[in-house]
């Protein structure tokens, strides 16, 4: 079995929605947002790992607003191939 990842910096309020799917600190702006981004994905399914205990000041990649942001890595199983 083979992995790959993609790297996103995330808002830090959409964390806990995305590794424990706990969205009650999200007003309904968040989810609509999150739910389109989500959607966005490259792939289907994987896991969110967050990367960086501490976050720093920059723009989200889900709402394109500047907040507190962590490195989050998506994991996702790739296809292997025999040569």
């Amino acid at each position: 079995m083979k992995f790959d990842y993609y790297t996103y910096y995330l808002s830090e309020h959409f964390l806990p929605a995305l590794m424990y799917n706990d969205r009650t600190g999200l007003d309904d702006q968040d989810e609509a947002d999150l739910d389109a981004w989500i959607d966005a994905l490259p792939v289907f399914g994987g896991h969110f790992d967050v990367i960086s205990d501490e976050g720093d000041f920059m723009e989200c990649e889900i709402t394109r607003l500047h907040s507190t942001c962590h490195k989050v890595r998506l994991y996702f199983q790739t296809e292997e191939t025999t040569q």
